[in-house]
Formats: C-alpha cells, structure tokens, sequence
C-alpha cells in the first residue's frame, strides 16, 4: 500500500525542514516552490526513515518522482518510490533531477537509467553584488533604469510585507496586476493565484515578501523568495507594466534586502521566449542544468540498489 499522502499546507514547516539540509541549489527543492504549484503540480509526500520523497505532475512529462533526500536510508526511500510506480503502474521517472544528483541515480539503476537535458528547466544563477550594485557594462541597462526609477520617484523604497496592514496592500497590488495582465495561459494565471497564496501564507512557508511602495502610486512591484544554505530563490516578481523601471528597481531592492546571500536563484523559464530573454539581460553567472530520467524495468521486474 502506498505511503504517499497528498500535500497539504500545514505539510510546509516539515517539507522546508528537509528541504533546508540539500545543497543541490535549484528551486524544485524549496517549500516555496511546491507551495506556489501545488494545485498544478499536485505533490505526493512520502516521509520516513529520515528521508522525503516526493511524487508530483510534470506537464507533458506526466507524473514522476524527484530524488529523494534526507540523512536517513536512501535505499528505503528508493524503495518506496519504486513500489509506489509499481502499485500505480507508473514507468519509473524522475523529473527535474539536478546534474549533481545523476550519480546517485547511476549508483542504483546502471545502465537503466537515461536521462535528458531539459533546457526548460535550467535554473538560472547570478551573482548577488552583482545585483546589489549593477555595476559594470554587463547591467548597465539596468543601472539606467533603476536611475530613472529613483529620479522620479525619489521617496521610492522597498517594503517587507510583515503585518496585515502591510499584507492588505500587497494583495490589492496583486489584483491590479492582475487587471493589467492578459491570463490566455490558464498556468499564468495559476502562477498568480499562487503568488497571492505565498503572501498569506509568508510565516508558515519562511517566505519573505518585498514590495517597491511609492508616494504616488503605492505598491508598484512585488518579489517573494526565501534564503536557503545562503542562496535566495526568487519565486516570484510582479509589477505594474506601466511604471517605467520598476521590475529592475524590485530586483535590486529586493536581493538588497539579504546583504550576507552571496547568490541568487531567479529559476527557470519553462520555455516561455519574452521570460527567457528577461533573464538573460540580467547575465546569469550559470545556468543549473535539471534531467528527466527514465528507468527500464529490470530482468526481475523489481528495483534493486547497486545492481
């Protein structure tokens, strides 16, 4: 019988206490992550023996696993996974598997593993002073933008969200980003709704919410991530499209708000060209390549380790 249990939110504060121990360094394994998708991922959690293993829908990859973590019995938790493909009659698949993970894979299943190169997946890494100061020919298209912003808006500053008051004005800024976005991706909209979650649900997930508030308009651009083994994953950023300068001004205010994270995670694209293109402009130092891997099945039909 399977030991895998639907996500649910009060699940959070544990999966963020595994989650913190891994140094893999990409977004899948932060509790922001999963929260923020959870109605379109639909995670599974598995929890014993000291690890955490998680079952979840990957788009057109269909349900998969990811690796499983913990400083308990890897082989038990393997196991479980195994047997729960088997109950469900799932192929034995493993999404969004960090490069530095693929020889633990190896160590288990051989040769019956292949796996692939998802580009769309690729987290992409930059350095933090870099974005604390803009400085140099690299972002000196930023720098410009983040000038002007201050020039017309010279009172402007970056807000944590941290009391109702302060959270009430962060939901009505996401519903005018919302009256000026255009949903015709239903996962756009998705992400949206997950964001606003994020904000109410900040204290439960370490979530830190930053918010660019002007004297003229209020809130103008909105950034939630969390700091984990001294990298900031940046899961989401808004802004109003019509405040020249904003999104460049959130970015640096925000990451400015972590002056000891030497690095900062701003994730991946997932194909889209315009946000592909947005994240190149700002020079990531690297982009952290993510697998899908496939298993054949064994001679015996069952998975073993080390065969």
């Amino acid at each position: 019988m399977t030991t895998f249990l639907h996500f649910q939110d009060a699940d959070a504060p544990l999966v963020r206490d595994y989650f913190s121990g891994q140094t893999y360094g990409t977004c899948d394994y932060t509790v922001g992550a999963v929260y923020q998708w959870r109605n379109i991922y639909h995670p599974y959690l598995s929890i014993a023996d000291g690890t955490l293993c998680l079952r979840a829908t990957f788009w057109e990859y269909g349900e998969a696993y990811m690796v499983p973590i913990g400083t308990g019995d890897l082989d038990k938790a393997f196991a479980r996974i195994e047997a729960d493909a088997k109950e469900r009659e799932l192929p034995l698949c493993y999404a969004v598997v960090p490069e530095s993970a693929l020889p633990l894979l190896r160590a288990r299943y051989g040769n019956r593993m292949h796996g692939e190169n998802i580009r769309n997946w690729a987290d992409y890494l930059y350095d933090a002073e870099a974005f604390r100061t803009y400085r140099g020919k690299a972002l000196h298209t930023q720098k410009n933008h983040t000038n002007r912003f201050y020039k017309e808006h010279p009172t402007a500053k970056v807000i944590r969200v941290e009391d109702e008051s302060t959270e009430r004005m962060a939901l009505d800024f996401l519903d005018c980003f919302a009256a000026q976005a255009d949903f015709s991706d239903e996962t756009e909209r998705d992400e949206w709704q997950g964001t606003k979650d994020m904000v109410k649900a900040r204290a439960l997930t370490g979530q830190t919410v930053g918010c660019l508030h002007t004297e003229e308009d209020g809130i103008v651009a909105l950034t939630v991530g969390e700091v984990q083994n001294g990298v900031l994953f940046v899961h989401a950023e808004k802004a109003i499209y019509r405040v020249s300068g904003a999104y460049a001004t959130m970015a640096q205010g925000f990451v400015s708000l972590f002056p000891d994270v030497t690095e900062v995670n701003r994730e991946e694209d997932g194909g889209d060209e315009g946000l592909r293109q947005s994240k190149l402009r700002y020079r990531p130092k690297e982009l952290r390549a993510k697998y899908f891997v496939t298993v054949e099945a064994s001679d015996e039909g069952t998975e073993r380790a080390n065969p």
